[in-house]
């Protein structure tokens, strides 16, 4: 199974502006119930799985899945300052395997405040409670496991001239995994304090050059004993989009430096990329990638580096339907040896097509097919699977 650093990359104020207004413009898509500035938007999914390999492993066990997934939206609108909201809960019921029976939830808040005197501010929390696959081509670490997840967030951006910005984020995390041995082996979560900068300097109408620099501190749980506490540093130079109509793009590169255990320092070329292109009013572009170093979530006192790509292809042939290609892989690099396999590296890949139909003001038909696959020099690691979805969603 695959693992992930549990947030890549402190993107700066940019990502997490995109991720509230994107979340906001969503919820106001629906009419929602109004009250004065506030607008919630309740929901509620319905949906029938057919999965290949429900374990994710060698024995492929397939099974049917049935899920109720209800949910609410909101959004405030205030002067030069907002909130948007997202919470939801689900209950998958499987047809064979009924002992994989579970409930799962989460939520999240972002606020942000802008100036006139060009400063800006976010401030993001979320939790999520949950057993399912966190695919790679969301940003997750394609891992199976009953987990949770506490994640806080942060950002301020200043416009120091006409020319020149910098912005300051901060975040925190804290993985959990539910562990019994008796079922399978234990998976390993930790704790991480981050802190990065960033400088922008105007380099023609629409571009910036970049410089970032960053620095992590990591407590796992499967470094207990022998010194649980890491810490990692990355400075990083590249270019991004200033305001522009169809294209934004940041892109960086540079070097990570990652003290294991504070004992064992490992060094690395690292990436930071995202990009999204509306090519035309039907048709839109993204691609989004990162490369660092963490602790590893299945080997006790074990460092990775990890690499990530992945693009995607949105195609709206008409008023009411949506259709979208996702394509992604991660590759994983142990530094030290696993038993008398030596340093284990393992690549995942997935790809996705999805559709969706709005058959009505307040009721849409989507469906997806998704494959996975996994390859590594540790055979136990190695699964493929396929998963079809349908449903319906309600949304008001």
């Amino acid at each position: 199974m695959a693992t992930r650093k549990t947030s890549y990359a402190l993107s700066g104020i940019g990502f997490l502006l995109t991720l509230v207004m994107c979340s906001s413009s969503y919820a106001q898509s629906a009419s929602g119930f109004k009250f004065n500035n506030l607008t919630v938007s309740p929901f509620v999914n319905l949906e029938y799985s057919y999965d290949t390999n429900v374990d994710y492993d060698g024995q492929e066990n397939d099974d049917s899945i049935l899920t109720v997934s209800p949910g609410v939206d909101l959004t405030y609108h205030g002067n030069d300052w907002g909130l948007v909201g997202h919470a939801w809960y689900g209950y998958d019921k499987y047809q064979t395997y009924d002992e994989m029976d579970q409930s799962r939830y989460g939520e999240n808040l972002n606020f942000y405040a802008d100036s006139p005197r060009g400063l800006k501010f976010v401030l993001g929390q979320s939790y999520l409670k949950t057993s399912q696959d966190d695919s790679i081509l969301d940003g997750g670490r394609g891992i199976w496991r009953e987990r949770d997840l506490h994640e806080l967030m942060s950002a301020l951006s200043y416009q120091i001239s006409e020319r020149t910005a910098i912005t300051l984020n901060g975040l925190y995390s804290d993985l959990n995994y539910q562990n019994d041995v008796k079922k399978y082996g234990s998976l390993y979560g930790w704790s991480e304090w981050s802190l990065g900068l960033q400088v922008a300097r105007k380099l023609t109408a629409k571009s910036n050059v970049l410089l970032s620099g960053s620095y992590q501190e990591y407590e796992s749980d499967g470094a207990k004993g022998i010194g649980s506490n890491s810490s990692g540093y990355t400075l990083m130079a590249g270019f991004g989009s200033r305001a522009t109509e169809k294209i934004s793009y940041r892109a960086l590169m540079g070097a990570t430096w990652f003290d294991y255990a504070n004992s064992d320092q490992l060094a690395g070329w690292v990436y930071s990329l995202d990009a999204n292109w509306i090519i035309n009013r039907k048709l839109v572009w993204s691609v989004a990638g990162s490369s660092y170093f963490q602790p590893s979530e299945q080997e006790a006192n074990q460092a990775m580096q990890v690499y990530m790509l992945s693009t995607g292809l949105s195609y709206r042939p008409a008023k009411r339907l949506t259709t979208r290609l996702d394509v992604g892989v991660r590759r994983e690099e142990n530094e030290y040896a696993v038993g008398n396999m030596g340093a284990v590296t393992s690549d995942e890949y997935s790809m996705r097509f999805r559709v969706d139909y709005r058959l009505q003001k307040y009721v849409s038909l989507y469906g997806s097919l998704m494959y996975e696959e996994q390859i590594s020099d540790n055979q136990m690691d190695e699964f493929d699977r396929i998963r079809g979805v349908l449903g319906l969603s309600f949304r008001y």
